[in-house]
């Protein structure tokens, strides 16, 4: 049987994240120590659900006047 690894979701690193974000690595694990950003701790790692990096972009988001 085959796997439908399109429901799998991918997650975020901090380093992938402050990549993408074009941040560093301190400013993502500064927003994870606030609360302003969720994430999960597995082991010694965290991870981020790209869920989660949508929400936290949406609710920063300015609007044009």
């Amino acid at each position: 049987m085959e796997r439908n690894t399109a429901s799998i979701p991918t997650f975020f690193t901090e380093r992938t994240l402050a990549a993408y974000l074009a941040v560093s690595d301190r400013t993502i694990r500064n927003w994870i120590r606030r609360g302003e950003l969720s994430s999960y701790k597995l082991g010694a790692a965290r991870r981020i659900d790209p869920a989660d990096v949508d929400a936290f972009l949406e609710a920063r988001r300015e609007e044009a006047a």
